[in-house]
């Protein structure tokens, strides 16, 4: 327990750990006004029923006196008063400091599934094909918010709760210590009763929603995702039923712990009625007066009214934290030990040491080379790639081709720095690929086989992750002119404004490719790859984007991925791969080799 107090701690920064440390104090004071609202009463009602209390208690008259009261009567107008604004003003205070607990805690909430998403998306590409999206999704929606409103917010409060009981306790102690004693040590036991009977049950149902949650968002993003094949396959039933188990299982876990909610306060009410009566009989047997009897019920009974929500709240909050206690652990582990894995793992893109200014990588001038590049995914017997070596000259259309799990994909991928070699190297126009694979990114495009299109305008789509005050529509339309789409999207009645619908369901394919090449032309790339970009359009279509693309040859360096023939046929060399090796190089000018020759890259960094 004591090493996650220190990991939800460290969850906060210097200035979030002060905010912290100003609402324990704040805590502080809310349990000092809940001690003094009931404390208050003993004497009010000692006066109210015996008013020559005044006059026979120094401080009392002392306040008679000095204040100028004319009666008693007036003396206890005026408790009541004061009685009240010492109510009133707990109250608002009290409300203050929960607004201020919830805004630091929920703002750092944001900040770490803000934080928790980075992570993600600056993962590896390894790690995004070895991780199920769902359960992504699930730690960044689900399981960060139990952390902070489950975990941390119910922590606080239940300090709160725990600061305010000492302080009533040691009220009631002082006034009547044995019967205080003995109800405290039988509430302590029934409470114990109760979480060793409830304990390791909360904590199993806990994990197993995670898994829960994991399993729902999976069948409806593999339902909706494919919904197509879906409906053309008829398979809507396998898909509902899949969700329904998991669905039936949420109901019956979420049915007990809401069960289990209920069970504290029915538990704690009859504990205390139980437990005043007991402290009644105790009273009784000492032989109390009839005044302070009267009196010291009165306090006990206020005491049991305050402490019954708040033992119900302790026993709620502590089965709470127990339940969401797995979800910090999940987010704990993808925030820490994973970003500490992910710089010793392959394909991790490391940080390295920047080489001298000179090697800064530029538009490119002269050409991209692999020397000797050797590849294998983790938990892999076989190799990817085998000792890879080549070269695309800049400004050249080149062509990687071979059957489906010949390499040619994953070759691409270390090309365009999303994995990083086994053996050999990336180099580019003389400079190894790892020393600046932040400017080569900044200078590809980007064409996959399947264009991701969100459910926004074509102009938001072209210009994609750009804020919308920043997307330069002249830049928009010069993309669109080049992936000759311009008239098309011309002759709409909302041009840029088309909503494409989600996937870009309302554009034919030819056109969402065309809208891809836009995109990867939007920031102005001096190299452009296309990754089997045309291989799931008809002949006539695929024939249309290939001449956009043949438009752009000499300005940019093409790199094409594709199986079919007629794809590459204006391209200017064709490597052929097979088995994750270099099987054949063909130069347009008709000189073939068998097998390239090794590269030797002179002037390059070590």
């Amino acid at each position: 327990m004591k090493d996650v107090i220190r990991k939800l701690y460290g969850l906060f920064d210097k200035r979030e750990k002060r905010k912290l440390g100003f609402i324990l104090v704040m805590m502080l004071f809310a349990a000092f006004f809940e001690v003094l609202g009931i404390g208050l009463i003993v004497p009010f009602i000692s006066v109210a029923t015996k008013p020559n209390l005044i006059q026979d208690n120094s401080v009392l008259s002392y306040l008679y006196e000095t204040l100028q009261f004319t009666s008693t009567t007036a003396f206890l107008i005026c408790s009541v008063v004061l009685l009240l604004a010492v109510f009133v003003i707990k109250n608002v205070y009290i409300l203050w400091y929960q607004h201020r607990q919830y805004k630091v805690i929920l703002d750092q909430q944001v900040k770490l599934s803000q934080s928790l998403f980075r992570t993600y998306l600056t993962k590896p590409y390894v790690f995004h094909l070895q991780r199920n999206t769902a359960v992504l999704l699930r730690n960044i929606n689900v399981e960060v918010p139990k952390v902070f409103q489950g975990v941390i917010l119910s922590a606080l409060q239940l300090i709160a709760e725990i600061v305010v009981m000492i302080c009533i306790f040691s009220l009631l102690l002082a006034i009547e210590p044995i019967a205080t004693l003995i109800v405290s040590g039988l509430m302590a036991a029934c409470v114990a009763l109760f979480f060793a009977l409830f304990n390791k049950k909360i904590g199993n149902r806990g994990r197993e929603q995670q898994n829960i949650n994991r399993e729902m968002i999976k069948w409806t993003n593999q339902g909706l995702g494919a919904s197509k094949e879906v409906k053309v396959s008829g398979k809507e039933h396998f898909f509902v039923e899949a969700y329904r188990k998991h669905s039936v299982r949420n109901a019956n876990n979420t049915r007990y712990m809401k069960v289990l909610d209920h069970v504290p306060r029915l538990y704690i009410e009859t504990l205390l009625v139980t437990l005043v009566l007991v402290m009644l009989l105790v009273i009784m047997l000492q032989k109390t007066g009839v005044e302070g009897m009267m009196s010291t019920m009165a306090l006990f009974s206020l005491a049991a009214f305050r402490l019954m929500p708040s033992i119900n709240r302790i026993v709620g909050l502590v089965t709470t934290i127990k339940y969401n206690i797995p979800a910090f652990s999940v987010v704990y582990e993808d925030l820490s030990v994973v970003s500490g894995r992910a710089s010793r793992r392959r394909g991790s893109g490391r940080q390295m040491s920047a080489p001298p200014s000179s090697y800064r990588v530029e538009p490119l001038k002269r050409s991209i080379e692999l020397s000797n590049v050797s590849f294998r995914y983790p938990e892999q017997a076989e190799v990817a790639l085998s000792d890879i070596s080549l070269s695309i000259p800049a400004g050249k259309s080149a062509a990687i081709i071979g059957e489906s799990g010949s390499g040619k994909s994953t070759l691409v991928d270390i090309m365009l720095g999303l994995l990083e070699p086994e053996q050999g190297r990336v180099i580019v126009d003389g400079v190894s690929l790892n020393y600046r694979m932040d400017e080569w990114r900044s200078q590809i495009g980007y064409i996959p086989q399947f264009i991701y299109l969100t459910d926004d305008t074509i102009r938001a789509n072209v210009a994609f992750g750009v804020a919308e005050n920043d997307i330069d529509d002249a830049k928009v339309w010069h993309c669109l002119e080049q992936a000759q789409l311009k008239s098309y999207v011309a002759s709409l009645p909302d041009a840029l404004e088309t909503e494409v619908g989600e996937r870009g369901v309302r554009l034919s394919g030819g056109q969402r490719q065309r809208i891809g090449i836009a995109r990867a032309l939007y920031h102005n790339p001096s190299v452009l790859f296309m990754d089997e970009a045309t291989s799931a359009l008809d002949n006539e279509t695929e024939q249309e984007v290939m001449n956009a693309v043949e438009a752009l040859k000499g300005d940019k360096t093409i790199i094409i991925i594709a199986h079919r023939l007629s794809t590459i046929a204006g391209c200017d060399i064709v490597y052929v791969m097979n088995k994750g090796k270099l099987v054949d190089v063909q130069i347009k000018s008709g000189k073939a080799e068998e097998q390239p020759r090794p590269l030797a890259v002179a002037g390059s960094p070590s």
